[in-house]
């Protein structure tokens, strides 16, 4: 009995391990049936049709370059000594002509030096003429004559350096212009070398600008560039009137000045505006 009892155990057992194995077999075949239909369910990418076109690169206009407009003629008048002021007789922004009286220092004493220069002239020659006399009358010898007209030409000398003196008092116009700058007033005492007053020539404008050197190509006086003034937005024409006789090694630039025609009376030195090349260039 005991036996039977251990016979079944052993069938049991037996059995159980089958069903296991046949369990595992089948969630493997699910599995595999799973990823096969995963697989199957993919798309691929499309496909992306060939072209024999090929892209022409777009031709970038040149860019424009800056310039600055300046005056024809520039000034800055400056003290040759020391000295106070007396008068100043323009103020900021006056049109001015050439030789015109601008401003002038207190020169009282250089005037009054003057004034002992001539008087000593004067009594050299008076002494000179009466040596001259004495020599015709046998009084005087021939180098007191000499001595006499020495000091005649030393007073002369004197008064020239005494005029010079004078001409530094007085600061007049260089050329006809307009006042840019006034740096003094009546009473202010300066150095040697101190600014007194800026003026700018009132002929044409002109611009002032550096391009690519490979411009040169092309670019000779007489070539006419289109412009804009920045700040009223006049549109102006740049005539080239000279060329830098040295290219930037390192900007690889040159310097060109222009002559700005067709600007009105509201353009001012000290603009600036931007310059194009000619179409095609």
């Amino acid at each position: 009995m005991m036996q039977a009892r251990s016979d079944r155990r052993i069938r049991g057992a037996r059995g159980s391990r089958s069903l296991r194995l046949i369990a595992a077999a089948a969630l493997a075949g699910w599995t595999v049936c799973v990823c096969a239909q995963t697989a199957s369910q993919k798309v691929a990418p499309p496909a992306v049709a060939p072209t024999n076109a090929t892209a022409v690169p777009a031709t970038a206009a040149p860019a424009p370059v800056r310039f600055l407009v300046m005056a024809d003629r520039e000034s800055t008048l400056a003290a040759s000594t020391s000295g106070r002021f007396a008068r100043v007789a323009v103020s900021l922004g006056d049109t001015v002509r050439a030789g015109q009286l601008l401003a002038a220092f207190d020169c009282g004493e250089v005037q009054a030096r003057r004034d002992a220069a001539r008087a000593e002239l004067e009594s050299a020659r008076v002494q000179y003429e009466g040596k001259v006399k004495l020599q015709g009358l046998q009084s005087a010898a021939e180098i007191e004559v000499e001595l006499a007209a020495s000091n005649v030409n030393k007073a002369q000398s004197q008064i020239r350096v005494v005029d010079a003196q004078l001409a530094q008092c007085n600061f007049v116009a260089p050329f006809a212009g307009r006042i840019a700058r006034v740096h003094v007033k009546v009473g202010q005492g300066v150095n040697p070398g101190a600014p007194v007053i800026d003026i700018v020539g009132s002929g044409p404008l002109k611009a002032r600008m550096n391009v690519p050197s490979n411009w040169l190509a092309w670019l000779k006086p007489g070539e006419k560039l289109a412009g804009r003034i920045d700040e009223t937005g006049d549109a102006v024409t740049l005539k080239v009137a000279r060329l830098s006789a040295r290219v930037d090694a390192v900007s690889q630039t040159v310097e060109i000045e222009a002559d700005i025609e067709g600007s009105g009376s509201a353009v001012l030195p000290g603009m600036s505006g931007q310059a194009r090349a000619p179409a095609g260039r």
